[in-house]
């Protein structure tokens, strides 16, 4: 029996093969935006507390500092009570970290080491924002003794505060194309189950249930759901990952065990809602007949 579930499921899945990949498409699209809401919804905060804590600023010192004033100026950083760390890097130290993140080693080339001493300074993550941090940065180049102040997170910070405001907007579609997956499933089956109306007919005449009937369609439904979620799980281990590479201070660990639990759950329950509203319209066929 459960063969035949399986394969009139997949059968199902076949005869109409342009609404299934029309109602996969969107169905995927809808976990993704759902996924994306909810993770705005419960983790929001704290990824952007975990991004900010990673942000670092390059404080570049003058190589004829003595130790003194080095720590003159540490300390003087380390008050502000925005900053959570400040962190001394010689200039050994700054080669062994080119080394790591480069694999050059320019030591072939110079036989001096060009890398100047330089503090690491991290902050606390409330209020940092793009605007304070600008202001922490032209604050640090007055210091006597610094020489530049860098930093590369602009494009981190702006993204956050992206999704902070764009966040009604991800839930309305999510909504909305939550709904329209479930309708397109619901759809794609209802077409199926009056185009096989017949054989339905039959097989309650030769003493069917008509949970026996139903259960392909479900399955349909989960079959659909199941492929969407695999999908966005590809995709956002994908996103995850190069984001990971490209800003290596900062781990997604825990966001893409999280999403590998909500996405299958999502997609799963869009699939099953569509198909098993959709699987009702069985009994009014053989009510009718």
């Amino acid at each position: 029996m459960i063969l035949f579930y399986i394969k009139e499921a997949l059968r199902i899945f076949r005869k109409s093969y342009f609404a299934t990949i029309i109602t996969i498409s969107i169905t995927t699209i809808a976990v993704i935006l759902s996924t994306i809401s909810l993770f705005l919804l419960f983790s929001v905060n704290n990824l952007s507390d975990q991004i900010k804590r990673s942000i670092e600023i390059n404080v570049y010192l003058d190589d004829a500092l003595p130790s003194s004033q080095i720590d003159l100026i540490q300390n003087n950083i380390k008050n502000n009570s925005s900053v959570l760390s400040v962190k001394f890097v010689n200039k050994d130290e700054a080669v062994k970290k080119f080394l790591e993140e480069t694999g050059q080693n320019f030591r072939t080339v110079l036989d001096q080491n060009p890398l100047p001493n330089s503090l690491i300074v991290r902050f606390k993550p409330q209020p940092l924002n793009a605007q304070n941090i600008e202001q922490f940065t032209e604050q640090f180049k007055k210091i006597r003794g610094v020489t530049d102040v860098v930093y590369d997170y602009k494009t981190v910070l702006r993204i956050l505060n992206l999704l902070k405001s764009f966040e009604f907007i991800i839930y309305f579609l999510s909504i909305t194309l939550i709904l329209l997956s479930i309708y397109l499933v619901f759809s794609n089956n209802k077409i199926q189950i009056y185009g096989s109306r017949n054989l339905y007919v039959t097989m309650k005449l030769v003493g069917a249930q008509i949970k026996t009937m139903k259960i392909p369609i479900i399955l349909n439904g989960v079959l659909i759901g199941l492929i969407a979620s695999l999908i966005c799980v590809i995709f956002f281990n994908f996103i995850l990952i190069l984001l990971t590479k490209i800003y290596i201070n900062v781990k997604f660990i825990n966001q893409i065990q999280l999403f590998n639990f909500l996405i299958p759950v999502i997609g799963i329950s869009l699939g099953f809602c569509g198909s098993f509203i959709s699987s009702f319209k069985i009994s009014k066929i053989l009510d009718k007949s």
